[in-house]
């Protein structure tokens, strides 16, 4: 039997059938504005609030943007950190990474070492403290983790096979630790006849977060191998403490539940 981790947002469980199972690669999919970030991060607190340990991966923003806006929905990542239940890897240099790097007299260049230099900046970087991150991620127990998100890798990685192969790396990386990961990704179309991303079939599961021209929201379970979950699309909200789905309504019921 699957065991499963609670999302810790009301609604998206009972359509999980009792939350994400548990040692998972999960894809939040969805456009900009969508809740990705709001979701993860909800997900997160909801696990160190029960003391387990969690750990956000940045490619994107920085901590100080993400510890505030995570504020507005009263949730104190900060606090948490002292408590040493969360911790936040910034790996937004990825950006920054050369094509060409020196070793000894000779350039070497090539996308492989691009790669390694990737995975470096995410699983052997310094915290604060000056303890490399990948002991965080697995010595320490990280039982739930966030990469936020793997879209970013399209800079770098612009090539599709490249970019796949990256992907490979940081997921190969993160499933050998055994926590229940949720990586976020920018849908690049919408639709039922959306194009499916690569980053699809090297997940165990994918979630899909839209907001329709109506301008309502609808979150929908592409996919949860190993396990039944419901796939139908349900209207969700962001509210003041974060995401709320509402799993018992369809579509054309959002407007009552607002």
């Amino acid at each position: 039997m699957v065991r499963k981790v609670e999302s810790g947002i009301t609604g998206l469980d009972e359509m999980l059938r009792g939350g994400f199972p548990e040692g998972r690669m999960i894809l939040i999919i969805g456009g900009p504005g969508t809740g990705k970030t709001i979701l993860c991060s909800q997900f997160l607190y909801h696990g160190a609030t029960k003391q387990e340990k969690t750990v956000y991966i940045s490619l994107d923003e920085t901590k100080s943007h993400f510890l505030e806006e995570m504020l507005t929905f009263g949730w104190n990542f900060q606090e948490l950190e002292q408590d040493n239940v969360f911790t936040f890897i910034d790996a937004s240099s990825i950006r920054r990474i050369p094509e060409e790097a020196k070793v000894g007299k000779l350039q070497v260049a090539g996308k492989e070492l691009a790669r390694e230099r990737l995975k470096d900046s995410i699983f052997k970087t310094l915290d604060e403290s000056g303890q490399l991150m990948d002991r965080a991620l697995g010595d320490l127990g990280a039982q739930r983790i966030v990469l936020d998100s793997i879209s970013g890798l399209t800079f770098r990685f612009p090539d599709a096979r490249e970019k796949r192969q990256a992907m490979l790396d940081i997921m190969e990386a993160l499933n050998g630790i055994g926590a229940t990961c949720l990586i976020t990704s920018e849908a690049i179309s919408i639709g039922e006849e959306r194009q499916v991303q690569p980053e699809e079939y090297l997940s165990h599961g994918a979630v899909l977060l839209q907001t329709l021209g109506t301008g309502e929201r609808a979150v929908r379970i592409v996919k949860m191998r190993g396990t039944e979950v419901d796939s139908t699309p349900r209207p969700y909200k962001i509210g003041q403490t974060g995401l709320e789905v509402y799993p018992g309504q369809n579509l054309y019921q959002t407007r009552a539940a607002y």
